[in-house]
């Protein structure tokens, strides 16, 4: 009776506990106490199930173990450091888990399905087992089982036993259940508040569009809820994901709080929070990271609480000091199913479990509306740069004017010999602007473009004339740039068609490939400010914003088709939608193909292609496109080629446009620009050109003349011109042919080129050396015009905080403020009116 009286009191005690129970751990730790008193047990163990690391299974992970009425909390509960993991289908544990009924095994190591394992690890030995599962009734499911071992008596377990066992069961199942309604009133509660809180903050950051610090807000609020060590939001900025080549997510937004010396972050230390903004590279750990990789895959939360080093899904990030050992990583879909970021949280002591999923499960409709707010803000500046660059084109470029149109419409297309056309030693150096056009007619009518494509002339010869009129007037990429890479095309199609040495050869493209190959050509460079890439990424321009890949070659293909849509302009009118949709993508290929960083990235494919006899090529599939974009790349460089007198006038005219935009470099950055566009260095054209040719040009023409033979006059020209700037350059006294030992910076351009591409393949932006961080400026706008100088920013402030950055930004270069540019040069480019640009 008094053994009776004792379960009573000690259950009437735990019962009045319920209400107030805030750590189920704790409620069970005490159950398992009286029964290990009540039954003279030996010990008692909990055990929770969860999901397996890889997710594919169910396993049994100890939190209490060898309770006994003299334990401690401290003493018995386990964290990822001591717990003890066991299959569902191995040992009796599991096979109650599995049944969802109770068992009382007498001589367990008699029973087939007891897993001696652990008792070989502990050097305990079991006797009898007394065995529960804990059962959530509402949902029929298993989320635990209690194990007792070994009366002190030696004595079996008996069914008195099971019933006492059982009623102190039910009482965890019941403070299990509140803790976890509360909890859900809790989350609730907490999920409306920081909804306000988000319209709060959007409201007063929307003028700024500054979802940057929403975003941070996120990570922040995030380690509030749930502690652990490292916090990870990987957002996808759907507007910048939509651009060519762009990666999967745009930003993280990462906070790693202070690593203690037990290994996992501990909740009770104190860490200052800050989170850090990244703008996302290739090579960053999110995009190889497996566990967000089955993340995306499966649009499923994963929870893995022990990753070991030897783990496929481990992380070790060097660089912050950080190895994962646990991890809950969720997904974030809207509601057309696009992507719009991951949660990845890393490190919680005792491993991450359903009430950590279940918080971040409650506090989704945050987390979202935080993330469609911070792409809605991305959208707006987006849209707000496409409308600067779209002012821009308005206000710089026209239609083709009737003046102009009714000057050469009744004019008849004349032969190609009367302008050398069917020669690559073409030159347009004696045209004037209505003979290039009627150049242009010409090469159209050999394509047999009117009557293949059913185009008329008043079309063609509109859309000419429009494409003549948005090329800028800056010193070479100008419509006779466009014009002479659209010539060489046309000549390296016409040699394909009239080659009789490679199988397949004449009809390797389609007519209608042929065609869109001239007009990507003529429209490759349309729009050119005469500045690089690089140039409009560092000064943040509209253009740099719109499009974060591939800047200027995006912008050459959206203004192409800018310039076809307009009426009387569409060359493509008779095409079928599925017709026109595929010529839209090679156009885009085509002049994406220019840009030099995919020329380097693809060359050594397309030479491995080459080392095959001629009849065992293949160029099928993706090496169709392939050849195009190397025929692209060879079209782009073929000023190389040109006779002497042609080549020397070209070279003179690129180098004042990249010595314009090393003026500019110094203006607005305070910093020295590359050798290739120093100002200073022009007596060092003829190595230059020789180092261009050796870096760049030389492998793209030798790969031609490889190809087809009749590309062969490309390659000579190259080689004949590369003979004249080596005579230039002696003539200087340079003497390119000393052993490497003697030699002192006659290979500085040589390797230039190489030098960029291979210290980071990945990342390679001409004219921006990899090792150089590039300066933070922010500029809202920028005209560079010879007759109008920028104006200073205004208020004390901004200029001290310019000079602030400034001193930051020169971590290699020399500031040119204090030095005068070389003799005459200002005035140069003063007096050139081909100088402006507006970004």
């Amino acid at each position: 009776m008094e053994e009776s009286k004792s379960e009573h009191s000690l259950l009437i005690e735990l019962a009045r506990e319920i209400p107030t129970v805030e750590n189920p751990d704790q409620f069970c730790f005490k159950a398992l106490k009286c029964v290990a008193e009540l039954l003279g047990a030996e010990r008692c163990s909990l055990f929770w199930i969860r999901d397996s690391a890889k997710g594919d299974s169910k396993e049994l992970v100890s939190r209490l173990w060898n309770v006994t009425p003299k334990s401690t909390f401290e003493q018995a509960v386990c964290d990822t450091r001591n717990q003890l993991v066991v299959p569902l289908d191995i040992g009796l544990a599991g096979e109650v888990a599995k049944t969802k009924t109770s068992i009382n095994v007498t001589s367990v190591y008699e029973h087939p399905k007891f897993n001696k394992t652990i008792d070989e690890k502990t050097g305990f030995e079991s006797r009898d087992l007394l065995c529960q599962p804990i059962i959530i009734e509402r949902e029929d499911r298993v989320i635990g089982v209690v194990e007792v071992l070994n009366k002190k008596s030696k004595e079996p377990f008996t069914s008195q036993d099971e019933e006492v066992l059982e009623h102190f069961i039910v009482l965890c199942d019941g403070a299990i259940q509140n803790c976890r309604n509360t909890a859900q009133i809790n989350r609730l509660q907490q999920g409306a508040r920081l909804q306000e809180e988000l319209s709060s903050r959007v409201a007063h950051l929307w003028p700024a569009r500054a979802y940057d610090d929403i975003l941070k807000e996120l990570v922040l609020q995030v380690s509030e809820l749930v502690q652990c060590e490292r916090y990870t939001l990987a957002v996808a900025l759907i507007d910048n994901c939509n651009i060519e080549g762009s990666l999967q997510f745009a930003r993280s937004y990462d906070m790693l709080l202070q690593k203690p010396k037990g290994g996992l972050f501990d909740e009770e230390e104190e860490v200052k929070k800050v989170v850090d903004m990244t703008k996302l590279k290739k090579s960053d750990w999110v995009f190889s990271h497996k566990v967000i990789k089955k993340t995306l895959e499966t649009k499923k939360t994963v929870n893995m609480s022990k990753i070991t080093p030897f783990s496929e899904f481990k992380l070790e990030d060097e660089k912050r000091g950080f190895s994962l050992k646990t991890v809950l990583c969720v997904p974030f879909y809207d509601g057309t199913d696009r992507l719009l970021g991951v949660l990845h949280l890393g490190n919680k002591k005792t491993g991450f479990d359903e009430n950590d999923e279940a918080t971040i499960e409650s506090i989704r409709p945050y987390l979202m509306n935080g993330l469609l707010f911070a792409n809605g803000f991305n959208s707006i500046t987006i849209n707000k740069a496409k409308t600067d660059v779209s002012d821009e084109i308005v206000r710089f470029h026209t239609r083709c004017t009737e003046n102009e149109f009714e000057r050469v419409k009744n004019e008849p297309i004349p032969d190609g010999e009367k302008y050398n056309l069917y020669e690559f030693t073409f030159s347009d150096l004696l045209m004037s602007d209505d003979e290039t056009v009627m150049a242009c007619m010409r090469m159209f009518k050999d394509l047999d473009a009117f009557n293949l494509f059913k185009i008329r002339q008043e079309t063609m010869l509109r859309w000419v004339i429009s494409v003549r009129r948005c090329y800028r007037p800056v010193y070479y990429h100008n419509w006779r740039h466009g014009l002479n890479v659209a010539h060489t095309m046309f000549l390296l199609l016409d040699r394909m068609n009239k080659d009789d040495q490679t199988p397949g050869l004449p009809t390797m493209f389609t007519d209608r490939e042929k065609f869109t190959l001239v007009v990507a050509c003529f429209c490759h460079d349309i729009d050119h400010r005469g500045t690089n890439n690089a140039f409009l990424i560092r000064a943040a321009a509209p253009m740099a914003i719109l499009y974060n890949t591939s800047t200027l070659e995006n912008h050459h293909y959206d203004t192409c088709l800018r310039i076809s849509s307009m009426e009387g302009n569409n060359i493509f009118e008779s095409f079928t939608e599925n017709e026109f949709s595929d010529t839209c993508e090679l156009v885009k290929h085509a002049i994406l193909a220019t840009d030099l960083a995919l020329y380097f990235q693809r060359r050594n494919t397309f030479k491995g292609l080459l080392e095959k006899k001629p009849q065992e090529r293949d160029f099928s599939d993706g090496n169709r496109m392939l050849l195009m974009s190397m025929m692209m790349t060879a079209c782009d460089l073929s000023s190389i080629t040109k006779p002497w007198e042609v080549q020397q006038k070209m070279a003179h005219l690129v180098t004042s446009e990249f010595y314009d935009q090393g003026d500019m470099e110094r203006k607005l950055f305070g910093t020295e620009p590359m050798p290739m566009m120093d100002r200073s260095k022009a007596g060092d054209l003829p190595k230059m050109q020789i180092g261009f040719i050796d870096g760049v040009c030389s492998m793209a023409y030798e790969m031609m003349a490889d190809f087809c033979p009749g590309y062969a006059p490309l390659r000579d020209g190259m080689m004949n011109n590369r003979q004249h700037w080596k005579d230039a350059a002696i003539a200087q006294g340079h003497d390119l042919d000393a052993p490497k030992t003697q030699k002192k910076d006659e290979d500085e351009y040589g390797s230039l080129w190489v030098k960029y591409w291979n210290m980071d393949p990945e990342n390679f932006i001409w004219g921006i050396d990899p090792n150089e961080v590039p300066p933070e400026v922010v500029i809202e706008k920028v005209v560079f015009s010879p007759k109008k100088k920028a104006k200073p920013s205004p208020g004390g402030d901004r200029e001290a905080q310019g000079t602030e950055v400034k001193k930051k930004r020169n971590r290699r270069n020399k500031v040119a403020a204090e030095e005068p540019n070389a003799p005459g040069a200002a005035t140069e480019t003063e007096n050139k009116s081909k100088a402006c640009l507006v970004m």
